[in-house]
Formats: C-alpha cells, structure tokens, sequence
C-alpha cells in the first residue's frame, strides 16, 4: 500500500473519530437510517436532530425529532444505563434533572425529573445508542400533537425504522 493511501485512511479514521464523542458526556442524539457514522451529521442519511417534548405537560418528556431552525437541542450524558439532560420543568422556568426511563418494546422513549436505576441504554462502538445491547429496534412513530417520537420497537402502523447516534456536532 502507497503512503499516500495509508495517510488518507489514517486522515478518514482521525475525522470519523472527532465527530463521535469521546466519553459519555455532553452529546446530542439524532437520528438517521444509516449505520454506519459519518463526521460530517449533515451527510448522514435521513438524519433528524432531537429534542424533548412534553405534549400535555405531562411528568414524563418524549424525544422528538427535530428539523433546521430549532432554538436549542438537549445535551445528553450517559451512565449506569441511563440518559440524563438539563430540561425546564412544565408551567415554568425551574430547570431539572431529567432521567431516561428503563426503555421496553411498544414504548417512547421517556424521561423523568427523578432519579433512575436500571436503565438499559448505552453506545456502541461510542455512537450507537442501543437498548440492551441491541442495535436494531427504534422507531419514529407519530405522537401527541402529530409529532415524531422515538420509540423502542414501535408496533403501530407508520412507524419507521431508524438508529440513533450519538454526535458532537447538529447535523444542520
């Protein structure tokens, strides 16, 4: 193999490890019908940025998906299983901490202003968020208010298979 080429794979592998965050703290989670990262979020395919949601101001928020011109996009941490975020409480302006619930099959993706044990999340390969070591089985299936929602292994009709990947960068 040339050394040009061996510089160019190294130069690939250095920009596809720069755009995937480097520990567990301080991403933003996306979706995409692609696999495989890119270190550019902008050229993944199909790819939606997230945001939480709380339709009827209920104690559990959702993640949606959300388009350009978004205001703000959560930052996620990850540990013991479990995602967390900094989000303003509904009917006011009290920021909590929010936790993932445990995510079961049929189900949103949830969080709560408690504390969680149990979860069952993490990333593989330090991008792919997974639900019990599993890869495949999130869906975007419309919600509350006509909105998409992420969900694990959606089972009504509409619903899209997507992955999730954790990212540095909001791919628009």
């Amino acid at each position: 193999m040339h050394l040009s080429s061996l510089f160019s794979i190294a130069m690939l592998s250095l920009s596809m490890t720069s755009a995937l965050p480097t520990n567990l703290t301080n991403f933003l989670l996306v979706t995409t019908s692609q696999l495989n990262p890119s270190a550019n979020t902008s050229e993944l395919k199909a790819v939606s940025a997230t945001s939480l949601f709380n339709p009827f101001h209920q104690p559990a928020l959702l993640l949606r998906l959300t388009g350009p011109g978004y205001g703000s996009l959560p930052n996620f941490t990850l540990a013991d299983g479990t995602l967390s975020t900094l989000a303003a409480a509904p009917f006011g302006s009290t920021m909590y901490t929010y936790n993932s619930t445990r995510v079961t099959a049929g189900k949103e993706l949830q969080f709560l202003a408690s504390e969680q044990t149990g979860g069952n999340l993490a990333l593989d390969d330090g991008y792919l968020l997974t639900v019990d070591g599993q890869r495949e089985g999130w869906t975007i299936c419309e919600g509350a208010l006509s909105n998409e929602v992420l969900s694990w292994r959606g089972d009504t009709s509409g619903c899209v298979n997507t992955y999730v990947h954790a990212v540095l960068k909001a791919p628009y």
